[in-house]
């Protein structure tokens, strides 16, 4: 079912992608001074909604391709670091973003563009959630125990690389947190509910967990 739905996902983006490039380009080709001020906001919408299309095509293409990590030793640091230089000009204003990072983490064997698409998906995850009113998102990373590893094979693999996302968005019922990485579940008007269950993907072939610790106003 998977590669089927692999196989037709890749089929629909491309018969998708092509006539929202063509829309995309003509209505850019419109010139907008030209026009009065009310054609304009039209003509933006237009735009904006082509390119949440595409969004939204790139998220399935996503879920849908198989997983293939080149595993490497990666610093999660380091990675954190590019993700949010890389963020810096989509953060939203009202949003402060505070790094906290330990020092002198062990690497760990993962695809450092993978963990890279998962921080990029839980830090806008958390722009939103936190919406026009603002907030902070602090992001930290720590050497915690792995309980189960612990009790299952020793001290020796009982450490782990741990990476906290703590926003103060409204927060998230406790009935729904079992369905939060189930994909298609959203929340948003707009969303396509894929971006979380895209982190669990990416997360779990990069062998690592993912959890989400939540409640109303928390």
């Amino acid at each position: 079912r998977l590669a089927a739905l692999g196989e037709m996902s890749a089929g629909l983006a491309h018969e998708i992608r092509n006539p929202l490039a063509a829309i995309k380009g003509a209505v850019q080709y419109i010139d907008p001074s030209r026009h009065p001020a009310e054609d304009r906001e039209f003509l933006e919408i237009m735009i904006e909604e082509v390119n949440r299309l595409n969004g939204v095509v790139t998220q399935f293409l996503d879920y849908s391709r198989p997983l293939k990590p080149a595993l490497a030793p990666t610093s999660v640091n380091e990675v954190l670091d590019r993700t949010f230089k890389l963020l810096g000009p989509q953060v939203p204003a009202g949003i402060a973003v505070e790094l906290s990072l330990a020092e002198w983490l062990p690497r760990v064997n993962a695809d450092a563009e993978q963990l890279k698409q998962v921080f990029l998906n839980l830090a806008l995850n958390a722009f939103q959630a936190m919406g026009p009113a603002g907030g902070r998102l602090v992001v930290s990373t720590r050497l915690a125990r792995d309980e189960l590893a612990f009790w299952r094979e020793g001290s020796r693999r009982a450490e782990v690389v741990e990476i906290r996302f703590a926003d103060s968005g409204p927060g998230i019922p406790e009935s729904e947190h079992e369905r939060v990485f189930v994909p298609f579940f959203t929340t948003k008007e707009k969303g396509t509910g894929l971006g979380l269950a895209i982190c669990q993907r990416l997360v779990k072939a990069n062998q690592g967990t993912i959890q989400l610790r939540s409640a109303p106003g928390a």
